[in-house]
């Protein structure tokens, strides 16, 4: 079992106490969405991903986001930097949401929050690592922040659709681990991105 499997599983049990525990506040919901990521960094290509979670209410306008984000994105070589490969994002989230309420069916929002970004780097197999002298690129997990707007469209009590336009800053340290053993090679890297994501919430 890998270690993103186990911590997925772990945020799954959290999120089921958390929704119990809460159960009382006021509404409770579930969603999934999907998202396309545009990087900062020049040197990773745009990519897609996708995410799922809860939303606890404590009132009619502020709820706390709990949610584990997925995205794919492919990398291209630069001296130094990352060799070509694909780069595999899976964070695990929390936020603050403000809905503001405008008397419709439409409810616009805003968030902000942050977590713990896991990141993992696959090395394409068009790289010659032997001649290269390069067994793997990993990178550090740590914190990062997220924060941006939002709008449900509600179809019933039940049933909303969503759209977000986010942005998730994180920079961190990448070691690039040689096959005979020389000294590790680190650099820094900017995995910061902005994404624009369509989902559904399910209340009960």
């Amino acid at each position: 079992m890998t270690k993103v499997l186990k911590l997925s599983i772990i945020f799954l049990f959290v999120l089921m106490i958390s929704t119990n525990g809460f159960a009382r506040i006021n509404k409770i919901g579930f969603f999934i969405n999907g998202a396309g990521y545009f990087p900062s960094n020049e040197d990773i290509q745009s990519g897609f991903g996708t995410g799922l979670g809860a939303l606890i209410y404590a009132n009619q306008n502020i709820a706390i986001s709990l949610e584990w984000k997925y995205g794919r994105l492919n990398a291209d070589r630069k001296e130094g930097k990352f060799l070509r490969g694909s780069l595999y994002m899976t964070p695990l989230l929390a936020s603050l949401r403000y809905n503001i309420q405008t008397g419709t069916a439409f409810i616009p929002y805003v968030f902000g929050g942050g977590g713990i970004f896991f990141s993992n780097y696959r090395l394409d197999k068009s790289e010659n690592l032997d001649v290269e002298n390069i067994r793997k690129q990993d990178i550090k997990n740590g914190f990062g922040l997220y924060g941006g707007i939002g709008s449900h469209y509600k179809f019933n009590e039940k049933m909303t659709l969503f759209i977000e336009g986010l942005f998730l800053w994180r920079t961190t340290e990448v070691d690039t681990i040689h096959i005979d053993n020389s000294p590790i090679s680190t650099f820094t890297t900017n995995l910061s991105s902005a994404s624009i994501l369509i989902g559904l919430n399910y209340f009960y």
